[in-house]
C-alpha cells in the first residue's frame, strides 16, 4: 500500500478537512483556556493591596520601587500589591470614581495643604468627593475609617485570638500565643473554599500561615499604636458642616509629617521647598467586600514607620 505523504496528497487533504483542523484547534485553545481558568487562583479585591496617592503629590526616589518593597510585608492573604496616582482633574476624579464604584483600593495618601486659590486642600478633597454623610442626631461619615473606632475594632478583633488582657489597661495583646481552635476557625471560615488549600496538607500549611498572619497583626498593631503614643503619628480631622448645621469633625486621617525620611516616598511643595510636614493618611473602608484583610492596613502602616521613622519601629 502507498501511504507516501506527497505534496499533492497533502493539498488534497487540506482542500477537504481544513475546516475539522481549525475547529480541532479551537477546541483545544478552549480547553486549555477553561483549565487554565480552572486551576488559577484569581485574586479577589480583599486579596489585592492597593495605595493611592491623590493629586498634588510627588514621588520620591523609592515610589517607583513600592510594590517590590512591600512584598512580604502583608500575610499570605495579601497575593499582590499596586499603586496608583492620581493627577488633578476631570480624568483623575472620573477614574478614581470608577475604582472607588466597584470598592478597589485600601489606602489613599493626600496633603492637608495647598497653594490653590480656592483653598481646599487635597485631603479635604478625597474626604468631600468619596464619602457620603448619613444625617441625624449625629452627622455618621461613611467611606473611611474612623480611626480612633478601628484601633478600637482591631483590639476587639485581637481578643478573639488571645487571652484577654490581665488588668484593664493592657490593651497590647504583648504575649501568648493565638488560641488554636479559634485559628482554625478563623481560617476554614474564610477559606474553605479557596483553591489554594485543597488536600489536607495545604490545609493544615494554611492554619499555620493563619496563625502567623494573627500573630503578625498583634505585632503591626502594637508598632501603630506605640507611634500614636510617642506622637510620630496623630490624627487629623475632617471638618464637614452641614447645608445651616453645626460642624462635625471626623478623625479619618492619620498624619505622617513627623516620619522624616517619608519625603523618599511621597511629598508636595510648600512654597516651592518639598515639604511632607501635612501629609496625610485614609484608610477606604470597603465593608465586607474585605472581611479580615482590612487589618493588613496596619502592616502598610508599619513598614512607613520601620523604613522612615526606623528608631520608632
Amino acid at each position: 500500500m502507498d501511504a507516501k505523504i506527497t505534496k499533492q496528497r497533502l493539498a488534497v487533504f487540506l482542500s477537504y478537512d481544513w475546516l475539522k483542523i481549525l475547529g480541532v484547534v479551537a477546541a483545544a485553545i478552549l480547553l486549555l483556556y477553561v483549565l487554565f481558568v480552572m486551576i488559577t487562583t484569581r485574586p479577589t479585591i480583599a486579596q489585592v493591596y492597593t495605595v493611592y496617592t491623590y493629586y498634588g503629590l510627588n514621588i520620591g526616589r523609592d515610589s517607583p520601587s513600592l510594590e517590590r518593597n512591600l512584598n512580604g510585608k502583608f500575610s499570605y492573604e495579601i497575593l499582590e500589591v499596586e499603586m496608583e496616582n492620581f493627577e488633578e482633574g476631570s480624568l483623575g476624579e472620573q477614574a478614581l470614581s470608577a475604582r472607588r464604584g466597584v470598592l478597589e483600593g485600601d489606602v489613599v495618601l493626600a496633603a492637608d495643604f495647598t497653594e490653590a486659590q480656592d483653598g481646599i486642600t487635597p485631603f479635604e478633597r478625597v474626604c468631600a468627593n468619596y464619602t457620603s454623610f448619613i444625617a441625624g442626631p449625629q452627622v455618621t461619615l461613611k467611606g473611611f475609617y474612623d480611626i480612633p473606632a478601628f484601633m478600637e475594632e482591631t483590639r476587639n478583633y485581637l481578643t478573639r485570638f488571645f487571652d484577654l488582657p490581665q488588668t484593664e489597661t493592657d490593651e497590647t495583646f504583648t504575649g501568648g500565643e493565638p488560641i488554636a481552635e479559634r485559628v482554625e476557625e478563623a481560617f476554614y471560615g474564610r477559606n474553605g473554599s479557596d483553591k489554594r488549600f485543597k488536600t489536607q496538607a495545604q490545609k493544615e500549611a494554611g492554619v499555620a500561615e493563619e496563625r502567623a498572619r494573627v500573630l503578625k497583626i498583634r505585632e503591626d498593631f502594637t508598632a501603630v499604636e506605640k507611634a500614636f503614643a510617642n506622637g510620630d503619628l496623630y490624627t487629623v480631622d475632617y471638618a464637614y458642616t452641614p447645608e445651616g448645621g453645626e460642624e462635625f469633625r471626623f478623625p479619618v486621617g492619620i498624619g505622617l509629617g513627623r516620619l522624616t525620611g517619608l519625603s523618599d516616598l511621597f511629598y508636595y511643595y510648600n512654597g516651592g521647598s518639598v515639604s511632607t510636614e501635612k501629609l496625610t493618611l485614609l484608610f477606604f473602608d470597603n465593608g465586607y467586600r474585605v472581611e479580615d484583610a482590612k487589618y493588613e492596613n496596619w502592616a502598610f502602616l508599619r513598614y512607613l514607620l520601620d523604613r522612615y521613622a526606623p528608631a520608632h519601629s
